[in-house]
């Protein structure tokens, strides 16, 4: 590899890093955003009203493993773009040590 490959790969991490980072990060934060939400009363997921009176049967096992599946993309997504994030930005936020 020439000296001029090793720029150019360098200078496409830099571009591409942070925007990459941070669509990984604002996707975690959107599928948390728009999970549906079952509430926990007496250590038991509560369906919702709205979702009982509809027509079709409900299946309970169904809603709680997509709630768990959401929520476990979620953070994947979220922790992964904040730890790219951190490590992309370890410069900054680290500082510079002067000896």
């Amino acid at each position: 590899m020439t000296h001029h490959n090793i720029n150019n790969n360098k200078r496409n991490r830099r571009i591409w890093g942070a925007p990459l980072f941070w669509v990984v990060f604002c996707a975690g934060l959107i599928v948390q955003a728009f999970a549906p939400r079952l509430k926990i009363v007496n250590r038991a997921f509560v369906i919702p009203p709205d979702i009982t009176s509809r027509s079709t049967s409900v299946n309970p096992a169904a809603l709680v493993e997509k709630e768990r599946m959401l929520q476990s993309l979620s953070a994947i997504l979220t922790m992964a773009g904040a730890v790219g994030l951190g490590f992309y930005y370890r410069r900054s936020l680290v500082g510079r040590r002067s000896v």
